[in-house]
C-alpha cells in the first residue's frame, strides 16, 4: 500500500510544477480517488470476508444439492431396475397363469365325467323309480275312473231305463257271453 503522505507530497509537487492544474474537477477526482483508496483500505477485509462467507454458503448449498441429486438419481436407477425386474416377473406370472389355466381346463372334462358317473346312475335310478310310481298312480287313477264310469253306467241303465243305456248294456252282456 502506498503511504498517504507520499501521495500527498507527490500531488503537491505536480501541482506546484503546473503539471496538474488544480481546479474543481481535479479536486473532485482527487477526493474520489482518496475516497476509493480509503474504502478499499478499510473495507477490503470485511468485503473479502463477506464474499468468502457467501462463497462457502453457496458451495455448501451446491454440494448439498448435488448430493440430493445423486441420491435421487441412484433411487431412480434402483426403481428402474426394479421395474425391469417387475416386468419380467409379470411376464413369468402371466406364463404360469396360462399354464395353470390350460391344465385346469384339461382337468375339467375329466372331473365332469367323474362327477356325472357318480350322479348319473343315481338320477337314472331315481327317474326309473319315479316312472314306476307314476305308472302305478296312473293305472290306479284310470281304474278308479273306470270303476266310477261302470257304476254310473249301471246306475243310469237300471234307474233311468233309457234306451241307449239299455242297448249298450245288452251289447256288453252279449259280448260277455261270447267270451265265456
Amino acid at each position: 500500500m502506498l503511504n498517504f503522505s507520499f501521495v500527498a507530497i507527490f500531488s503537491f509537487i505536480l501541482v506546484y510544477q503546473n503539471i496538474i492544474i488544480l481546479n474543481e474537477e481535479t479536486l473532485i477526482l482527487v477526493c474520489f480517488i482518496t475516497f476509493c483508496f480509503l474504502i478499499h483500505s478499510k473495507l477490503s477485509k470485511s468485503v473479502h470476508n463477506n464474499f468468502e462467507d457467501q462463497s462457502i454458503s453457496i458451495k455448501i448449498s451446491v454440494e448439498s444439492s448435488l448430493n440430493l441429486l445423486l441420491k435421487e438419481l441412484l433411487t431412480n436407477i434402483k426403481v428402474q431396475s426394479n421395474y425391469k425386474g417387475l416386468a419380467t416377473d409379470f411376464k413369468n406370472l402371466g406364463d404360469h397363469f396360462l399354464k395353470l389355466s390350460f391344465s385346469f381346463l384339461d382337468r375339467i372334462p375329466l372331473q365332469f365325467m367323474k362327477s356325472h358317473k357318480k350322479i348319473y346312475p343315481k338320477k337314472l335310478s331315481f327317474t326309473s323309480r319315479l316312472e314306476k310310481q307314476t305308472t302305478k298312480l296312473i293305472a290306479l287313477l284310470i281304474s278308479h275312473k273306470l270303476a266310477k264310469i261302470v257304476s254310473l253306467k249301471k246306475f243310469y241303465a237300471h234307474n233311468f231305463k233309457m234306451n241307449s243305456f239299455l242297448c249298450i248294456d245288452k251289447v256288453m252282456l252279449r259280448e260277455y257271453f261270447g267270451t265265456i
